[in-house]
């Protein structure tokens, strides 16, 4: 957790001087500092030991047959292991770090304003559901990183390279199908108003009340079409209704700042309001709360843009605030908690690996 919090703070820092023509180069420093933590990072997050055998595994084989073995390891990660199989994982691990880097840095770069880089990063960090979650998830990290690549030409109506973008993240974990429809959000051109407002708000709340009914549906759902997935059934416990205040005060304000945005960006605002529905669901059957994370990147870039279409500096403040506190009081949960304070807690680098000198 130390090293996640010193990381934040210098990345945080780079960016904010990136406002200042001295420091435009702010940005890039931060997803250095970024790259090299990703990229050196040992045994830190719940997965990477499996992943670390199931490369060395996979790279056991001398049959392209990967399904006897592999059927929970999509094609295009079994293909990905094998190519680094003279250069093994660490080599692997810092490869990714590095297409992961440089599409957040350009997502950030192109949508958000430069005087709010810092929030973007901020978020990006201190979030758990973004770079630690990543990290662990390194088959779905690609799979989001392909899509977010691809917004452009979502935005640009380019079905050939978005479904390449989709296609190709489906090898690398399947659920990325569900996005193939999200193509035909680029058609959609209105604006959120009042009314419509009030219909997405009422769905989002009766998502909430009927969780039980739907988490048993959706786990026989996920047992009948989804079997490999079963790990990934039962809901998360709700808790005492604070956060459920905090998602909809969110929700509201991106419901409400669409309305205002030019098309390129109010793309992004209606893929934050889908993550949004995606949050009671994530509550019934964690399984799809993991479809959620394709769309939850899009915040990194709204929040920003929120905050600097907030009039009055009485408004900002208020929104920073909470934004900033509700988000550290999460990280702090996200290093405590029982399933994740063990793969997480410290930091280790690849220097501590063993047998690696």
């Amino acid at each position: 957790m130390i090293a996640t919090i010193f990381l934040g703070i210098f990345s945080i820092l780079f960016a904010f001087l990136s406002k200042y023509k001295n420091f435009q180069w702010g940005l890039k420093v931060s997803f250095l500092l970024i790259f090299l933590f990703l990229a050196l990072r040992y045994n830190f997050g719940n997965d990477y030991k499996n992943y670390l055998n199931g490369f060395l595994d996979i790279n056991r084989q001398n049959t392209i047959n990967y399904h006897d073995k592999f059927g929970h390891f999509e094609i295009g990660w079994v293909f990905l292991n094998r190519q680094f199989r003279d250069l093994g994982f660490f080599v692997m691990t810092a490869f990714l770090a590095l297409v992961n880097c440089l599409i957040y840095y350009k997502f950030i770069k192109k949508y958000t304003p430069v005087q709010y880089y810092w929030l973007a990063v901020f978020l990006y960090i201190f979030n758990a559901d973004f770079m630690l979650t990543h990290l662990s998830a390194m088959r779905q990290s690609i799979a989001i990183g392909l899509f977010i690549f691809s917004i452009d030409y979502l935005y640009k109506k380019d079905a050939i390279r978005y479904f390449l973008c989709i296609g190709l993240a489906s090898l690398f974990h399947s659920s990325a199908l569900i996005l193939l429809p999200v193509y035909f959000l680029g058609f959609v051109n209105w604006k959120i108003n009042r009314l419509s407002g009030i219909v997405i708000i009422i769905l989002f709340v009766s998502l909430f009340i009927s969780q039980k009914y739907v988490s048993l549906n959706l786990d026989q759902f996920v047992a009948n079409y989804f079997a490999k997935y079963e790990i990934y059934k039962g809901g998360v416990e709700l808790g005492t209704g604070w956060g459920f205040a905090y998602s909809m005060v969110l929700f509201g304000l991106v419901l409400y700042y669409e309305r205002y945005q030019k098309r390129e960006i109010a793309l992004l605002f209606k893929l934050s309001i889908i993550s949004f529905l995606f949050i009671p669901l994530g509550f019934s059957i964690m399984l799809i709360g993991r479809v959620g994370m394709y769309f939850a990147p899009a915040t990194i870039i709204v929040y920003p843009i929120i905050l600097k279409n907030l009039g009055k500096p009485i408004y900002k403040v208020a929104f920073i605030s909470v934004l900033v506190f509700i988000t550290m009081f999460s990280f702090f949960q996200f290093f405590n908690s029982d399933i994740w304070k063990a793969a997480f807690g410290t930091y280790h680098t690849i220097f501590e690996a063993p047998g690696l000198f």
